[in-house]
């Protein structure tokens, strides 16, 4: 633990004497604050300080420089960690000194709210979004071959807010109510695990049955230790015919890397463990998924980029902030963060009451595009639109996917089954085109069936609409073909193979490297 000795001295006061915790917030609230507490929280340590004694943060300790108490103002308080805030030690005469911080003490759940800003936040056990939730089923590709991993670290008890597992529980039930996940599927580290102990910093316990079936949804705990363990069960199930979502929440910090660029991160994890960026980089490459889509809600969490996209495999990333800033919880205080809140809401279709957010329809249509798919593209444009702290300048959600555009071709449920547009309505499915491999490097397969016998086309496009290859143009009999294509000198990209016959349309997206 570093030792923090550079203090900011501010003016001694002449003030009435100090002689309780809530003596010293009202001097910082009146003398510092001038009696205004707009988006702010002061709270105050309980018990009394001896000179020297040492106070710690989540990456400091901080020597008391007089006797007297401590006073925290939280000066972004609708903001998660990590976030400018200051440290006011307060003696008996009055006089305050300041230290500039970026986290709370720790055992920030001992110390007593003087003067808040905010909503009163109470125990939670995830009824309300039960309440509310209705199944919006999606067409979903193959379940059987989507997984979902989620993190939420928490840090520990005092700053583990019921927002995080709001988070959680929205994008769970989504996924198995919406999406056909399977609980097998999704694999859940989440702050102190199944224990029943009191984890938040609301006064309760996170229930580990997400959707009220009777069954613990909750995997491991988010300790190192508990991560690793969902980290090596992903490892374990996750194959080259599967598609990967990851999805964190909660705190995150600057790291070891402060403002070097790229910006070197961590998310916070349960008994103030961390998960930094290149142990993140090492776990997704080992993954030989078909394709990878990352969603970060946490501080800092922009940081995380350079490490996720690109890989060997079609990858997108979404985040609430860039790698140097806070997320916010934001106006879904204290149910939800503000940024997932959207990004989730525009998988589901509808978003549940949360803050001053009322429960009901999308401010506007995530699907831009007609074609009845939110594409990982679409979620992370919608919650960039939504986010009013995106809006505001405060945050700056980051997105980014590996080959380009190709956050066009996927949803939670996998890839987008492709169709076209002819005049002027949807054609329907026929032939069962599909890929022997996606990707592909070199040459590609291509198989369709025909029900019975006549003409077919199977071409190649680019995505400007080019045709840059035509693989069968003529009679086919019924039954199952196999066309191969040799796309060696083609560059990387994403083609639209596009299949007619009998009157019907069908069309499939595919990467090369």
């Amino acid at each position: 633990m570093k030792l923090l000795c550079s203090i900011l001295i501010l003016a001694a006061t002449s003030y009435a004497a100090v002689s309780s915790p809530s003596d010293a917030a009202r001097l910082v609230y009146d003398e510092l604050l001038q009696g205004s507490v707009v988006g702010k929280e002061v709270l105050a340590w309980p018990a009394d300080l001896a000179q020297g004694m040492l106070v710690e943060s989540w990456h400091e300790s901080v020597p008391v420089p007089f006797d007297g108490y401590l006073v925290l103002v939280d000066d972004m308080a609708l903001a998660n960690w990590e976030h400018p805030c200051r440290w006011v030690f307060v003696s008996a005469s009055g006089d305050m000194r300041t230290v500039g911080m970026f986290t709370p003490p720790t055992g920030i759940d001992k110390m007593l709210v003087e003067f808040s800003d905010l909503p009163v936040s109470t125990p939670a056990d995830g009824q309300d979004i039960l309440d509310w939730f209705t199944p919006n089923p999606r067409s979903t590709n193959d379940p059987a071959h989507t997984y979902c991993w989620i993190i939420s670290g928490g840090y520990d008890q005092g700053n583990n807010h019921i927002r995080y597992y709001g988070d959680v529980q929205f994008l769970y039930l989504t996924l198995t109510d919406d999406y056909g996940f399977t609980d097998d599927h999704i694999t859940v580290c989440f702050a102190d695990g199944t224990n029943p102990a009191v984890d938040n910093s609301s006064g309760g316990n996170s229930n580990p049955d997400f959707d009220s079936d009777g069954d613990t949804d909750i995997d491991f705990d988010a300790t190192m230790a508990g991560v690793t363990s969902g980290f090596n069960q992903i490892a374990a199930n996750v194959g080259s015919d599967d598609h990967l979502y990851l999805f964190t929440t909660d705190h995150g910090g600057a790291g070891k890397g402060g403002q070097d660029l790229p910006p070197e991160v961590i998310l916070n994890l349960w008994a103030a463990g961390s998960l930094n960026d290149d142990q993140m980089k090492t776990w997704l490459d080992a993954i030989p998924s078909m394709s990878t889509h990352v969603a970060m809600e946490q501080c800092y969490s922009g940081g995380f980029l350079g490490e996720c996209v690109p890989g060997a495999q079609p990858r997108t990333f979404a985040s609430a902030a860039n790698g140097y800033e806070s997320s916010w919880a934001g106006n879904t205080y204290p149910q939800y963060d503000e940024w997932a809140y959207w990004w989730i809401g525009a998988m589901h279709g509808s978003v549940p009451a949360g803050g001053s957010s009322p429960a009901g329809a999308l401010p506007g249509n995530p699907d831009t595009n007609g074609d009845s798919y939110v594409s990982m593209g679409e979620a992370a444009a919608a919650a960039l639109a939504w986010d009013a702290y995106a809006s505001s300048g405060q945050e700056h959600p980051q997105y980014d996917d590996s080959p380009t555009s190709c956050g066009d071709l996927y949803y939670l449920g996998g890839p987008i089954p492709a169709s076209i547009v002819e005049d002027g309505g949807l054609v329907p499915f026929t032939g069962n085109l599909s890929a022997m491999a996606n990707p592909f490097f070199g040459s590609a397969e291509f198989r369709f069936t025909l029900a019975g016998s006549g003409h077919a086309e199977l071409s190649i496009m680019d995505m400007a609409g080019r045709r840059v290859a035509t693989l069968v143009d003529g009679f086919v009999e019924s039954g199952e073909h196999t066309v191969a294509w040799d796309g060696a000198s083609m560059p990387a990209g994403v083609y639209v193979v596009r299949f007619s016959a009998q009157g019907a349309v069908e069309t499939l997206r595919v990467v090369k490297f």
